[in-house]
């Protein structure tokens, strides 16, 4: 071991260089510290990969505006589920858009079905477009807070494991 500083390299303090001293008296830091280190520590940090809760429900709520629900679950990684989710939005939104501007019972001839007959069909199809928009309306909102929630568990996996988790 060598021998300690005459003066603490900290905060400059004289110190006694008859006794073997490990630390100052007077600021308490390590006097030995310089010495028993060859090499400094690297300064490459690795980064943990992330993702943002947030940023996660904002791409999902704005994809799903636009009828591109399951973009957020793309973001998050779960980019199998985020297309099965993307194909189900499209599909639930053009069959009530096509049925809201159905023309199906006005283009009928009337050798094909009597007026009752088309009145019941006209009765249909805005129940079931309703039935659809609010399939898609489900799951627009479901979609938003299941990939905030897929976000969250990501970081969590990768803060413990140093992995990530799919």
């Amino acid at each position: 071991m060598s021998a300690p500083p005459k003066f603490c390299t900290n905060c400059g303090e004289k110190l006694d260089t008859e006794k073997e001293i490990d630390e100052c008296p007077k600021c308490h830091s390590a006097l030995h510290q310089h010495s028993e280190h060859t090499e400094s520590p690297s300064r490459i940090v690795e980064q943990l990969p992330y993702k943002s809760p947030g940023t996660a429900a904002l791409i999902a709520f704005i994809g799903g505006i636009f009828a591109l629900s399951g973009i957020g679950h793309i973001y998050v990684g779960k980019v199998g589920k985020g297309i099965a989710i993307l194909i189900l939005g499209i599909v639930l939104t053009v069959l009530t858009f096509v049925l809201i501007f159905s023309v199906v019972p006005f283009t009928m001839s009337t050798d094909e079905a009597t007026t009752v007959e088309k009145a019941s069909i006209g009765i249909w199809i805005p129940i079931i477009s309703a039935v659809f928009g609010i399939a898609y309306f489900v799951l627009f909102i479901w979609q938003i807070f299941n990939a905030r929630k897929l976000a969250k568990k990501f970081n969590e996996v990768v803060k413990t494991t140093g992995k990530e988790p799919w």
